[in-house]
């Protein structure tokens, strides 16, 4: 019986340390998970990009900064250092340690709604050819 008891609760002992295990490690996971924004570059200080974005929230536009570190990954532009002031951008950022961390940012491209001349452009009307018989 005695033993019984101890095989128990050594069981009991083990079970609680895994869950705090996967607890602790879904928490972490929790915070470095992927998240995304968009808006346009307000100004690039010191590898910390502000952008004003919308803030559902609030239902206000908001400036917001984001870190740009050597692991960031970049879409149509080789370095933060390309951006400029009222350029539109998309970023997929984690949260560490309490600040916005991008993980990639994309510089979207100008013209991207709708192709020059686009209201221009005629379809040509079709021309009716009798069937061979």
């Amino acid at each position: 019986m005695k033993k019984s008891a101890m095989m128990f609760l050594m069981v009991f002992c083990f079970a609680a340390l895994v869950n705090s295990t996967l607890v602790q490690a879904q928490g972490a996971a929790a915070t470095e998970e992927d998240k995304f924004s968009f808006g346009k570059v307000v100004s690039v200080v010191d590898g910390v990009i502000t952008v004003k974005e919308y803030d559902f929230a609030k239902d206000a536009d908001v400036e917001t900064g984001y870190a740009v570190t050597a692991e960031t990954d970049f879409g149509n532009i080789n370095a933060v250092t390309d951006l400029q002031a009222g350029d539109d951008i998309v970023i997929d950022y984690i949260e560490k340690e309490g600040k916005r961390v991008v993980t990639t940012l994309v510089k979207e491209e100008k013209g991207m709604e709708a192709m020059p001349g686009e209201a221009e452009l005629a379809v040509p009307s079709a021309e009716v050819v009798p069937a061979a018989q």
